[in-house]
């Protein structure tokens, strides 16, 4: 049986409704391996405060000293140019444990599904090749799922960016993405997946029946999971 894990947890220092603590006793309660605290960057408007994010380094830390599951201090951060840009400031990048990484808006006029799909692919990928990351949260989900407008070339081409730049794909609970194709072009390149549920109360920490399902379709083992390379730390 596959492993289960959360690694993209919000608390009060972004959007979430609890203490980093809280969540990490609710990832306990509900069997996980590990959890990640992951408040958003501070771009997004419900982003952590600059000036926060040392004292939420500080609160994950100390919920990682109670408890009896690996604890990881991350952030979500946002991708917020056509060149990949995050916003994280390189002198704190260090200090995370894992950092996952998101496109929450993309800066054109259209709504258009595929030239949402073509800028969302040309950003993630200038992201992957300049930033460092661990996962891709909710991977191609912008108002709606932009992956089925793109080309079997491109997604090869996403996938393979993946691969070599060692950014795993999280199957998110929330949005229920990605697609049995995209995974599957992704384990085809050695993309190593990711489990999130995107949580933002303690209610939603550990709910990963759709993730898990999907990683049985795809016929995916612990190997193909990111959660190896955090627990051998």
């Amino acid at each position: 049986m596959l492993p289960k894990f959360d690694f993209h947890v919000h608390t009060i220092y972004s959007d979430g409704e609890s203490a980093a603590a809280a969540m990490v006793e609710a990832a306990e309660a509900r069997g996980l391996m590990a959890v990640a605290i992951t408040d958003h960057g501070p771009e997004l408007s419900v982003g952590i405060s600059p000036h926060k994010i040392v004292p939420m380094l500080q609160d994950v830390t100390a919920a990682r000293e109670d408890a009896e599951i690996p604890v990881l201090a991350g952030i979500e951060a946002n991708v917020v140019d056509a060149d990949g840009a995050i916003d994280v400031d390189e002198r704190l990048i260090d200090r995370f444990d894992i950092i996952i990484m998101g496109i929450h808006r993309l800066r054109i006029f259209s709504r258009e599904p595929s030239e949402l799909a073509r800028a969302y692919f040309h950003a993630i990928m200038k992201a992957m090749e300049h930033q460092r990351a661990d996962v891709l949260a909710h991977p191609f989900q912008l108002h709606r799922y932009l992956a089925p407008y793109l080309s079997r070339e491109d997604i090869a081409a996403f996938a393979e960016s993946a691969a070599k730049r060692g950014v795993a794909i999280e199957l998110n609970s929330k949005y229920r993405v990605p697609d049995q194709g995209l995974l599957e072009a992704c384990l085809r390149e050695g993309v190593k997946l990711s489990i999130g549920t995107d949580a933002h109360t303690v209610a939603e920490v550990g709910r990963v029946d759709w993730p898990m399902a999907m990683l049985k379709r795809v016929g995916a083992s612990q190997e193909d999971l990111i959660l190896d390379r955090f627990l051998r730390r």
